[in-house]
C-alpha cells in the first residue's frame, strides 16, 4: 500500500478507507461484526499512500488471549484489482455478445419474414390455383413454420407495441403448440415502455424459462408474472413440475445449463439479479431490475 513499517505501525486501520466510508462508520462496524461472528470478510475500494485506489479483499479475525478475552484483530488485505478488472472485461464482453446475438436474431427474423416468407406466399398463391389439397397443405405448413420461426427469433410486436403485447403473443402461441397452460399476469394493466434493450432482455428471459418448462419440467401448467413495484421491474416464471432434485446443494451451485447463465447475464447488464429456487412443486425463476428512469 506504499507505507513503510515505521509509517504505518500504530495508525488506525481506517487510514486505508475512502473518506466517505470512514465518515459512515463502516470500518468500526467491521470490527463489531468480526467480534460477534468470529470473522468478517468483504471486498471494496481501499486507498494507498499516494491516494490511488485499489480493489481489496479483506478478512478480519478477532484475536483472543488464553482467557478468551479480546486483545486485538488480525486483518489481511489482498489487492484484487487485476482480478476485478478481468471480471469487468468479461462482463462487458458477455454483454456485447448478447447484444450481437439479439441484433443477428432481429436481422434473420426480418429476412425470413420479408424474403423467404414472401417467396413462400407467392408459391402458396400459385399452388392454390392447382386445387391440389396436399400441395396446398404443405405450402400452408411451410409458410406458417417460417412465420413462427421469424417471430420467435424477434417478435415485431416487441418493437412496435411493447413487452406486454409480445408476451401475450408468445404465451398464447406456446400454449397452442405445447398444450401447457400458461397463465400470464401483468401489472399495471397499462404496462409502461421500458426501452428496447430491457424489454428484449425480459422477453428472452421469459422465453428461455418457458422453453425449459416445456423441455424439462414435465409440468402441465406455468405462471408468468410481470410487474413494476417499488422502483423495480419484477418478472417471475413458475412451473408445477418435477423441479430440481434435492441434493442438499443450492440450485445456484449446480450446473443447470447455459440458459440460466444467459438469463443471469442479461439481468446483470441492467443492475438486476436473477434467482432460481425450488417450489413445492416445481421451480421458480425470479428476476428483478431497477425500473428505468421515466418508465412507470
Amino acid at each position: 500500500m506504499g507505507y513503510s513499517k515505521q509509517e504505518i505501525l500504530g495508525e488506525h486501520f481506517s487510514k486505508f478507507y475512502l473518506p466517505e466510508v470512514v465518515e459512515s462508520g463502516f470500518p468500526v462496524q467491521e470490527l463489531v461484526i468480526a467480534k460477534e461472528d468470529g470473522r468478517f470478510a468483504d471486498e471494496g475500494w481501499r486507498v494507498k499512500k499516494d491516494g490511488s485506489t485499489f480493489w481489496a479483499s479483506v478478512v478480519v479475525t478477532p484475536l483472543r488471549d488464553s482467557k478468551g478475552e479480546l486483545c486485538g484483530f488480525a486483518k489481511v488485505t489482498q489487492d484484487c484489482t487485476a482480478r476485478r478488472d478481468a471480471e469487468e472485461r468479461i462482463k462487458r464482453l458477455s454483454a456485447q455478445v448478447l447484444h450481437i446475438q439479439d441484433d443477428e436474431r432481429r436481422r434473420i427474423a426480418r429476412e425470413l419474414h420479408d424474403d423467404l416468407g414472401q417467396q413462400l406466399l407467392a408459391i402458396k398463391m400459385s399452388v392454390d390455383k392447382t386445387k391440389n389439397d396436399e400441395a396446398i397443405e404443405l405450402a400452408d405448413s411451410a409458410l406458417t413454420w417460417v412465420r413462427n420461426l421469424a417471430y420467435l427469433l424477434h417478435p415485431p410486436l416487441l418493437d412496435e407495441v411493447g413487452l406486454a403485447a409480445a408476451l401475450n403473443w408468445f404465451v398464447e402461441g406456446l400454449t397452442q403448440r405445447s398444450r401447457i397452460r400458461v397463465y400470464l399476469k401483468i401489472q399495471p394493466d397499462k404496462f409502461p415502455r421500458l426501452g428496447m434493450d430491457i424489454e428484449t432482455a425480459i422477453f428472452r428471459i421469459v422465453q428461455e424459462a418457458l422453453t425449459n418448462v416445456f423441455r424439462h419440467s414435465n409440468s402441465d401448467r406455468a405462471t408468468v408474472e410481470l410487474e413494476t413495484k417499488s422502483g423495480q421491474v419484477i418478472v417471475r416464471i413458475r412451473d408445477y413440475g418435477r423441479g430440481f432434485p434435492d441434493s442438499g446443494e443450492p440450485i445456484e451451485s449446480k450446473v443447470i445449463g447455459v440458459g440460466i447463465a444467459g438469463m443471469r447475464e442479461r439481468i446483470r447488464q441492467f443492475g438486476g439479479e436473477l434467482r432460481v429456487s425450488r417450489c413445492e412443486p416445481g421451480t421458480l425463476v425470479e428476476a428483478k431490475m431497477p425500473l428505468p428512469v421515466g418508465a412507470g
